[in-house]
Parts: C-alpha cells; structure tokens; sequence
C-alpha cells in the first residue's frame, strides 16, 4: 500500500492497527511466545520471530478510520465473540451476523498487510480496489458484496490462530483458468472460534455455493445462531478449510477450486528414481526416493526432513495427493519438529547414500 489509508484513502498521518483487536489479549488466552509468520500460501513466509500473540500492528489506517468505525466493530466483536473464543456456549443474533461478517474481512484485509513490501511488489495480497469497496460498505455494516459467512467451532492445538486468504477460481469446462482469482476464501481460527467466508471478486461469475463441514451461515443471515453448532474443524481439517476446499459449487457442471497459480508450485519430475520437488523458496529444488511416492499410492505415507541452499529446512510429509511442506525454518527447529513425530524410522539405501524417514502410523478411517 502507498502512504495513504488503505481503506478510506486520506493521506493523514497514519496510525497503528492491531491485527486482532486488543481486546483478544484481554479475555484470558494463552499470551506465551509463538512464532509468527506472514506470506504467500505456495513461497517462503515472512518470519516475523517469536513473540507473545495477539500483538502485531500495521501502519496502513488513518486516524479517522482506526478510531471510529473499526474501533465501533471491535466492540461488537468483543461482545459477541469473547465467550466463543473461549470456548463457552454463545449466540450471535440476526442483527450481530453482519457486523460479525465485516469484522472477518476487515481482520483478513488487515492481516495482509504484514507481509513484506517485497512480497507485495510480486503480487501478493488483494487489489487495492478490494480495500476501496470495503470501505464503502462499512457504512451499512455489511460485508462486501458477493460474500458469504459461516461460523463453527476449532478442535486443535491450544494457544493456535491464524488468518488465511486463498484465492480461488470459478472453473466452467471448455473454458481455460482466467490470469486471475475470481473469489477469496477467508478462514479465521481464534482460541475456539472459527469463521469461515467467501467473497466473489467477479460478479459474473458469482455463484451458489456448498459448505461440507456443516456449520451454520452468518451472511446473510437465515435465523439466530448458537453455538457451538455443526461439525468442529479439527487440526486435521483446517489446512483443508482455509484452502477453500470444503466450499463447493451449487451449479451443475461448474466447480469452485483453489486459483492454481496461488498455491501450486511447478510440478515435481521423476529422474534417476528421485522424485525432484521445487523447494518453497522458488530457487532451489529437494529430493526424495520415488519408492516413498509409489508408497503413498498404496496409502503408506512417510515424513522427512530436507532443506535447499538457501538456506532453508522443510518439515515434509507424504499424502495421498503429494508430498506437502508442513513446516519451514531453521534447520534445528525443523530436526526437533521431525524426531517429535511419531512412526517408525526407515533407512532407504540408495546410490548416493542413506536416505532417513519415518513411516507414519495409519490413521483409522471416520
């Protein structure tokens, strides 16, 4: 963004945001040091170190804006979702959904802002326009045009939130993917909350949508909400959730998936029975035996540890799809996160010596 206000435009002196509202460290969770990372879903992260949560600002607002609408919208928030973070039952009336909604999508325009100027500079992050609209939606307190809201309950590892915004594209057979995402899935997890949205970017293409993990709709809204409601998100399912893969589309024949150029790297190649994967930073390439590949096919996944010359370590395992990047860092932290993984530990011999990995214990169907 330039030195303007990203929502409302006003080249006043810019003011600090928090990403979560500051409330959220107020009401009890857990404030012990985590990481913090920011960036694209498919490249290296912005590594923004340890520190307690629920703190990090962006300077992007103008002073109008932080401390009048958004500053209204935090207190709406807190009302409604404090009980829910904490995991005690709650509600969010007809007249809360839409505050709760636009509270989503500002939180998720606010949290792209943490990445590097860098990152942004190649195209990461929403278009400028996207902010513009919003803004001029906030005075009726709904969200943007085009979305749609849902909210459930997480299931996973305490102290754990996140932001994602996945990019994703209306898919018409006959017709080849557009250079650009048509939708954006926005998936929020904070203590027990989670929130799930989408929001269409292109009217004409806007479409019914499904939602598989069964929890009830906020925007628009069809009723009262309590909670908590539906099927939880476990630590298992989010990945999956925040991909945008739980959303479907209603439309016969039409299908609603992930925008390819936002989270596929190039494809892996098979050479000299190694199975060649471009590394996350975009420079550098890892390897693994194609034997593990073959293995995955019949179901049997394993996990290793690998890095690039960037230098960078990777946290990988196999599934029934590919091989996924499951975490990214220091070559220590990443050996720690590795031998702390269950499975047995296997030596595959090949020509260029031993390769180490640990066969994952089979998890039980339903």
């Amino acid at each position: 963004m330039t030195d303007s206000c990203a929502f409302c435009g006003s080249t006043r002196p810019l003011t600090r945001e928090h990403v979560f509202g500051q409330w959220v460290s107020k009401i009890g969770l857990d404030l012990s040091p985590v990481r913090h990372i920011a960036g694209p879903l498919n490249g290296v992260p912005r590594d923004m170190g340890e520190q307690p949560p629920y703190r990090q600002t962006v300077k992007d607002f103008c002073s109008s804006c932080n401390n009048g609408w958004m500053s209204r919208l935090e207190d709406t928030a807190r009302r409604v979702l404090s009980p829910i973070i904490l995991g005690e039952p709650g509600a969010i009336s007809t007249q809360d959904q839409p505050v709760i909604a636009v509270w989503a999508q500002k939180t998720a325009l606010t949290a792209m802002l943490l990445s590097s100027k860098e990152q942004r500079s190649r195209g990461y992050g929403l278009p400028k326009s996207v902010y513009t609209m919003f803004y001029d939606c906030q005075s009726r307190m709904e969200p943007l045009g085009g979305s749609r809201f849902w909210v459930g309950q997480y299931e996973g590892k305490l102290g754990f939130a996140a932001i994602h915004v996945t990019p994703l594209a209306v898919r018409i057979p006959g017709i080849a993917e557009l250079d650009r995402p048509q939708c954006y899935a926005v998936t929020i997890v904070l203590g027990k909350l989670a929130l799930h949205g989408l929001v269409f970017t292109t009217p004409a293409l806007e479409i019914d949508v499904t939602m598989s993990l069964g929890i009830p709709q906020i925007w628009p809204p069809q009723g009262p909400v309590r909670w908590p409601t539906g099927q939880p998100c476990t630590e298992a399912m989010f990945q999956h959730l925040a991909n945008g893969k739980m959303l479907g589309s209603a439309v016969e024949s039409v299908e609603l998936q992930p925008w390819t150029p936002a989270i596929d790297l190039p494809r892996s190649v098979i050479v000299d029975g190694k199975v060649h994967v471009p590394a996350l930073c975009g420079k550098h390439s890892y390897c693994y035996p194609a034997v593990i590949l073959a293995e995955a096919l019949r179901g049997r996944f394993y996990a290793f540890a690998t890095g690039c010359a960037c230098p960078q370590a990777y946290l990988i395992q196999t599934e029934a799809d590919a091989a996924h990047c499951k975490a990214i860092g220091a070559a220590e932290g990443i050996s720690d996160m590795y031998e702390a993984l269950p499975g047995t530990e296997v030596v595959i011999h090949e020509e260029a010596g031993l390769f180490v990995c640990k066969r994952l214990p089979v998890v039980p169907a339903g």
